[in-house]
This record gives structure tokens, C-alpha cells and sequence, in this order.
């Protein structure tokens, strides 16, 4: 019995999967967007670093995706 219990408290620690995406943004207060890739089109304006961040972060900071990479999906 103690033995199952250690097993259903190790599973119950296990994540399942990495469900956290990586996006890159533009470290600038004029920037809106995001994008998956750090050698996107987009980004080739940026006159600031380039920054990686989670997507959810990058949403909550009100950024929507870049428009080249809209058109590639």
C-alpha cells in the first residue's frame, strides 16, 4: 500500500510535457508584436535588442502575432 502511494505521488509530479512557447519581442515601448521566430522579417525593424519570452507574457502584454508570420500559417 505504501508503495502504491509513493508511485501515485511521484506521477502526480510529473509534468506532462513543456506546454510554455518560446516568442521573441522587440524590447521597445513602441512594440506590439510577437513572433516565433527570432529571424522573423518582422523583427528586422527592432532598433532595440530583441528579447525571448513566454507567449502567454507576450499576450498579457497585449501583443498579437507578427503579420508575415500570420500569412506563413
Amino acid at each position: 500500500m505504501k508503495t502504491l502511494l509513493f508511485v501515485l505521488l511521484l506521477l502526480s509530479n510529473i509534468k506532462c510535457g513543456n506546454t510554455t512557447t518560446t516568442v521573441y519581442v522587440c524590447d521597445s515601448t513602441g512594440a506590439i508584436r510577437y513572433h516565433y521566430k527570432a529571424n522573423c522579417r518582422g523583427l528586422s525593424n527592432c532598433q532595440h535588442r530583441i528579447v525571448q519570452t513566454t507567449l502567454e507574457s507576450a499576450q498579457k502584454s497585449n501583443k498579437t502575432l507578427c503579420k508575415w508570420e500570420q500569412s506563413a500559417r
